[in-house]
């Protein structure tokens, strides 16, 4: 049960060191799954994840993906920190890149994977930021990091293609008790981030975005602006589906979506701070649990 928020203790999070951890994805190239890319950065974050958790947890799983007429292997990845503790969260964002640029300006490039620094490797970089802060001082309520494989396989031809991983975290852990919450992350790395309360988060799960957004008021971060512009189906949406409230932060006014522009030239620093900030006290100070 949510309870009042109480003061949160001021934080340490550092957008530069999250910064390091997108320049890490993006030399990896695109990680479209299918790809050496994508296999290279699987392995970088299960290692990365081994180093810093208790407890690591890999699904491996399959999806045919009609466009690309193949069948892709797909992998999530849970990181379980205070793994003992009985009320838990789930922080997630989605790793995979989209495999063609189908919104570039250029028809020409269409058919080429991104390279996604902040569809894909912003999220990711923030948690992963969180993750090593995580290991150095153990949160006071349960957290499972979560990595999604698949969430951008979907085509207006094919919808079943969106969020194949998130989708298959939820139907594994289903006789799992569950989670408080859950949190995605994706699309937080632009210049000038504005954070929009997301329409399906907000009518779903409105005490989950009071609490975020609360929390960010009294941090004064002011990226998290209070009212909502976009209704957007993102990791969440299994979530929410499977009667688990949860919510997305995406800052989805964004041009590069879905284009060769998707590129580090588009990250800020500061947007990665602003978020780690925000999820770096839900997990130091959860004195929104009750007793």
């Amino acid at each position: 049960m949510l309870a009042c928020c109480g003061r949160p203790r001021a934080a340490s999070y550092d957008g530069k060191k999250a910064f390091a951890w997108v320049e890490r994805q993006v030399a990896f190239g695109p990680r479209a799954p299918g790809t050496a890319g994508h296999d290279a950065c699987f392995e970088f974050l299960e290692a990365t994840m081994r180093r810093y958790a208790a407890a690591v947890e890999v699904d491996t799983f399959r999806y045919f993906v009609p466009r690309l007429e193949k069948d892709v292997r797909l992998f999530n990845v849970r990181a379980r920190f205070a793994p003992e503790a009985e009320q838990r969260i789930v922080l997630g964002a989605h790793w995979d890149t989209r495999p063609w640029a189908d919104q570039d300006p250029y028809p020409a490039r269409r058919s080429e994977p991104i390279l996604g620094a902040n569809d894909g490797a912003s999220g990711v970089a923030v948690l992963l930021e969180l993750a090593r802060m995580l290991h150095e001082q153990q949160p006071k309520v349960g957290v499972d990091i979560v990595f999604f494989d698949g969430e951008d396989l979907g085509s207006a031809d094919n919808e079943a293609g969106w969020f194949r991983g998130s989708k298959e975290y939820v139907a594994r852990r289903s006789r799992e008790p569950k989670p408080l919450f859950a949190i995605v992350v994706d699309m937080v790395g632009k210049r000038d981030l504005a954070l929009n309360w997301e329409g399906n988060s907000y009518q779903q799960a409105g005490n989950i975005v009071d609490l975020v957004w609360g929390r960010a008021r009294q941090l004064n971060v002011r990226s998290f602006r209070s009212d909502v512009r976009h209704r957007v189906f993102d990791d969440h949406m299994p979530f929410l589906e499977a009667g688990i409230p949860a919510i997305v932060l995406i800052d989805f006014a964004f041009p590069e979506w879905h284009t060769h522009q998707d590129d580090l030239d588009v990250i800020d620093p500061a947007s990665l701070e602003d978020v780690g900030r925000v999820l770096h006290s839900l997990v130091s100070d959860p004195s929104y649990l009750s007793d």
